[in-house]
């Protein structure tokens, strides 16, 4: 194998008007490199508008061959900043970028921060702000593109409003380029990180956009921890402490694959069989790299190069990420539109890859009142072919999206998608322009609670990639209801730890060390207080991990850590009284599903007399109150 060079990085309107594409000569392939294989297929592909940052800020980036021409001169890169920096230009410039990138098949970007995008709050209407996020989805819709995801920040205390303004520009996923704060420099915050993504997804999905994603360069397979006893990589830790239902993933392949030393494509794709579904989006980039194995003083620099053009196999990645993976964006780090010509030429589906694919947007309903009739607040799913082949629908449910099961909120109360024929692949290029074929969808929405967010799918079985064949559907009611209806809230303590069991992994005789392991937990309470507190109900030993009739001289410490809490919070030894309880946190009103890690310290001193085999203890968490 080669090892990729690599580096850490960041990744990544209808205001303006007269925008006019000139196509040069472009950059001529006379051979697809037999690396890229059949290519991405149709209808899936989509680009980082980090590519194309410096083109839409300030006219640069263009390469020496582009494919686009400028046709204003005060917007040029050559042009004073006065002009060539102004909004006007900027849109201008990103009217052409958008015709270019329908000229080569692409149906998605994945937004980014460039220079004149919209902030969270500008939510006006075109002929008020032509440049806000209206005006933005407006300029995607001209040029048939769509918002699969965006990159942006994951400050949480603002997510609201990056959620609602991802509802204007349709945006399917919504993160960053790499995952929610603190990060991943600590275990701990790897834990904490989990939790933010889980929290910022759920009311991403609540809201009708969609989940989160996690996304990485090397540094999230780089750093490993010990994980319930297991070294594991971040990425995996974090997979597997989020819900599928609000964060899936978006793996850089080229950064994976360079982390794994591997450019066969072989090791990134047995990562993608590893997770399945829950990667639905892949950053397509290539590069190349040097040989043999990176040390501690080679510094790997990965160097990105236009795609099919660098070192790396996609060919096993592209059969991983059939059925599986929704978005395939097209990611060149310092490239030029003339790379980008060269990439998406690459990319392009054929062959196999040519297809029909399946295209709808997530609806936005009404919030009506429990116990209102479906066939009263109905609202259209229209479903298009964004693929170059026909798109045959056989058959269309509606699902649940995970638990609680909420499909009996939505009803199907009619549809075009089954009866007619197959939907005609479109062409915005042809004279005259071919639509795409679309069908329709007509959903109800009949919720059954008060003032309850309600979350389904509708689903799709077709020719069309598995991937693109779920659409999400929220909604919710609001607080009055029709009819009378009423309800307890009985009292709830209830304490959940996501694993049995936590390893320090191997004690080491003979050396003075504090080890450390966690679990992760929640808790659930309606009482007006509550204290959670630990147990060691054993009369062996008590407070000590034991190993048959021996046991550590030095007690186990347990914390519990919140939200908020600090990771300076000291561990409390364990009772040395059987039975005896030990206060670990306390609460002062209710909560539902509060999380929470659950840590552990085992000290081991230098002249410990340790006993091959396995020490280990049964320890009991009460979640208790005194006020009922």
């Amino acid at each position: 194998m080669r090892a990729l060079r690599r580096r850490a990085i960041g990744c990544a309107a209808a205001a303006a008007t007269g925008a006019v594409l000139l196509v040069g000569a472009g950059a001529a392939q006379a051979q697809i490199p037999e690396r890229i294989g059949n290519g991405i297929p149709t209808g899936q592909g989509s680009v980082q508008m980090f590519n194309y940052g410096g083109f839409v800020g300030n006219g640069g980036g263009m390469g020496a061959a582009s494919p686009i021409t400028i046709g204003r001169p005060e917007c040029l890169n050559s042009a004073p900043a006065a002009t060539r920096d102004s909004d006007d230009c900027r849109w201008y410039r990103l009217g052409l970028l958008f015709a270019f990138l329908r000229s080569k098949g692409v149906t998605s970007i994945e937004l980014f921060g460039h220079g004149g995008f919209p902030s969270n709050t500008e939510t006006e209407e075109p002929s008020v702000n032509p440049f806000g996020l209206k005006a933005y989805r407006a300029l995607l819709d001209t040029y048939g593109l769509h918002a699969a995801g965006w990159h942006g920040s994951m400050n949480e205390t603002q997510w609201d409003a990056r959620v609602n303004a991802a509802k204007i520009l349709g945006a399917d996923y919504i993160g960053s380029g790499g995952v929610a704060d603190p990060g991943i420099n600590t275990y701990a915050n790897v834990l904490l990180s989990a939790q933010a993504l889980n929290r910022m997804g759920k009311k991403a999905v609540e809201a009708g956009v969609g989940p989160t994603y996690i996304h990485n360069h090397t540094g999230e397979f780089d750093t490993k921890y010990v994980d319930d006893g297991v070294e594991k990589y971040t990425y995996d830790i974090l997979m597997e402490r989020t819900d599928p239902r609000y964060v899936v993933g978006e793996l850089d392949v080229f950064w994976s694959s360079d982390a794994f030393n591997d450019v066969t494509g072989a090791a990134t794709a047995a990562f993608m069989d590893k997770w399945g579904t829950r990667i639905q989006m892949l950053h397509i980039k290539d590069g190349i790299g040097i040989p043999g194995q990176p040390s501690p003083t080679n510094s790997r620099s990965g160097s990105p190069r236009a795609t099919g053009t660098g070192e790396l196999d996609f060919r096993p990645i592209f059969a991983a990420a059939i059925n599986r993976a929704r978005y395939y964006h097209q990611e060149h780090d310092g490239g030029t539109l003339t790379d980008a010509d060269i990439s998406l030429t690459n990319l392009k589906g054929r062959g196999p890859a040519s297809v029909g694919t399946l295209h709808a947007k997530p609806p936005g309903f009404l919030s009506v009142p429990a116990g209102t009739a479906a066939a009263s607040n109905v609202t259209p799913v229209v479903v298009q072919n964004s693929g170059d082949q026909p798109l045959t629908i056989t058959g269309v449910q509606i699902q649940a999206n995970g638990v609680p099961n909420d499909s009996g909120d939505f009803s199907l109360v009619s549809q075009t998608c089954t009866t007619g024929g197959p939907l005609v692949a479109g062409d915005p290029n042809a004279n005259p322009v071919v639509a795409r074929g679309t069908c329709v969808v007509n959903v109800g929405f009949k919720p059954t609670k008060s003032n309850y967010t309600s979350v389904a799918r509708l689903q799709f079985t077709s020719n069309s990639d598995n991937a693109t064949e779920s659409v999400l559907l929220a909604a919710k009611s609001t607080g009055d209801s029709l009819g009378t209806v009423s309800g307890d809230v009985p009292s709830v303590l209830q304490l959940s730890v996501v694993n049995n069991g936590g390893s320090f992994g191997t004690f080491v005789p003979g050396v003075a060390a504090a080890y450390t392991t966690a679990l992760a937990a929640s808790a659930t309470t309606t009482t007006a207080d509550a204290a959670l507190s630990v147990t060691d109900t054993s009369t062996t030993a008590p407070g000590h991990l034991v190993n048959g009739a021996f046991s550590l001289p030095q007690a186990l410490g347990v914390r519990a850590l919140g939200l908020g809490d600090s990771p300076a919070t000291a561990y409390s030894p364990v009772s040395e009284t059987a039975g005896a309880p030990v206060a670990l946190k306390s609460w002062g009103s209710p909560m539902t599903a509060a999380p929470l890690t659950l840590g552990f310290r085992q000290a081991i001193g230098a002249t410990d007399v340790l006993r091959a085999g396995s020490y280990s203890k049964t320890l009991t968490f009460t979640l208790s109150t005194t006020t009922p």
